[in-house]
């Protein structure tokens, strides 16, 4: 019997030096911190919106003098980055900036209206060649009025980070990202937009499309581990990144970028143009990301899914947020998801400075990041409300009076979780708002 019990301690401690030692295929030798959370199904995603041009239509005058369009769902721009507006004539590669009267209109639901209606904003600028985005609800429509339109073909969206525009582009060259043709010979008759990197030689075009092997993706101890194969490049102007969002709250953590393979662990957010072993004419031949949840300060039960997306690149500072531009993702796995805390509470009142009444005054709570109110409540006659499942994270609540269309007072919620008796509970939270 004592035998047979230092036999199986033995075995047993063989197997855990084995374990310790063992190779991440992708990744080279690896220490396991603790039994992988729970991989997960990493696929196309569901919710995506890639950009895409709309209402194309050039005037019928002879001159031919005005070009007008609408873009969707472009990505938000980083700091010191923006998008840039060309003509450009596929025959010859001329190419000018296009300067132009910019209309941004960004929809989203009111702050706090009992319909829920959409709120609309529309901010008309001066002429410009390029533009910023900050928003992910934004819609751009864009008027180009010049007499030089008939000397070229195409309208060619870019990102600053590629430089400026530049004067003549060669025939193999890709640049761009999102482009139309208006013109072929003498013939002026709009096409459809195509998102993906643009050429004068159609054959070096190559559309945007979802293409990826996903070889593994899990969360391991502190660390987020996503490895593909076979990756389309990206876009002109853009590469890819991996973001943790929140679609609760409107959270969004960067997790990182795309690596090569160890040992080398180089960037590839060159991977639009760039050259090297990595890459082939179209795509990326194997890739890595990994986020250290502990340096960003970060748990994954805080998040409800994982994406990996596409980003313009340029200016001073990454983009805030990843836009709609998502490629590939996947929800948090539910082993990770329950160890979230459990909902919290948001109460309080509602008082008037004026003696005004109170009952059917309107408070609702929105994520901190989020266009759209996440709960709404009605005071009652004494001016109390209250949300009682909320989950961690920080909000913004509102109040209203009833019949009114102004916010009156706003307060900002912090939801955070304290152990109790070993389970992860969510804070109550106690808020006073004030209306006239």
């Amino acid at each position: 019997m004592r035998s047979s019990h230092l036999t199986l301690v033995a075995a047993a401690g063989a197997a855990l030096v084995m374990a310790a030692c063992q190779t991440d295929p992708i990744s080279g030798p690896s220490k396991i911190v603790g039994a992988p959370l729970l991989d997960m199904v990493f696929g196309p995603a569901g919710n995506s919106a890639f950009p895409v041009v709309a209402g194309q239509r050039i005037t019928a005058a002879t001159a031919r003098d005005t070009l007008e369009f609408t873009v969707n769902f472009l990505p938000p721009t980083g700091t010191g980055n923006s998008y840039q507006i060309a003509l450009v004539d596929s025959a010859t590669g001329n190419t000018s900036a296009a300067t132009s009267r910019i209309i941004r209109t960004v929809r989203g639901r009111r702050p706090v209206n009992r319909d829920s209606s959409v709120a609309t904003t529309k901010v008309d600028t001066a002429t410009a060649a390029q533009f910023t985005v900050a928003d992910t609800a934004t819609s751009v429509a864009i008027g180009i009025a010049n007499t030089n339109i008939p000397s070229y073909t195409h309208v060619l969206l870019r990102t600053a980070g590629e430089g400026a525009v530049p004067a003549t582009i060669s025939s193999t060259a890709r640049t761009g990202f999102l482009s139309f043709r208006y013109k072929t010979g003498t013939t002026y008759a709009v096409q459809t937009g195509v998102f993906g990197s643009w050429a004068t030689a159609t054959a070096n075009r190559l559309p945007f499309i979802v293409s990826a092997f996903v070889v593994n993706a899990n969360f391991w101890g502190d660390w987020v581990r996503v490895d593909v194969r076979q990756l389309i490049r990206p876009p002109a102007g853009f590469r890819y990144a991996a973001w943790l969002m929140d679609e609760r709250t409107g959270t969004a953590t960067r997790l990182g970028g795309l690596l090569s393979p160890v040992p080398e662990n180089q960037p590839l957010d060159d991977a639009d143009l760039g050259t090297g072993k990595w890459y082939t004419s179209a795509g990326i031949l194997e890739a890595q990301v990994r986020g250290d949840m502990k340096t960003l300060g970060v748990v994954p039960q805080d998040y409800t899914f994982i994406t990996l997306a596409l980003e313009p690149y340029g200016g001073t500072a990454i983009p805030s947020r990843p836009g709609l531009s998502y490629v590939l993702s996947a929800s948090i796995p539910n082993s990770v998801a329950s160890r979230s805390a459990t909902a919290g509470k948001v109460f309080g009142t509602v008082a008037s400075t004026s003696g005004k009444s109170l009952v059917n005054t309107t408070v609702y709570l929105q994520g901190i990041n989020m266009t759209v109110p996440g709960q709404v409540a009605t005071a009652s006659t004494t001016g109390t409300w209250q949300f009682r499942a909320v989950p961690t994270g920080v909000y913004k609540a509102y109040a209203i009076p009833f019949g009114d269309a102004v916010i009156r007072d706003s307060a900002t919620v912090t939801i955070g979780a304290k152990l109790v008796s070993g389970t992860l509970t969510g804070d109550s939270v106690f808020v006073t708002l004030r209306i006239p």
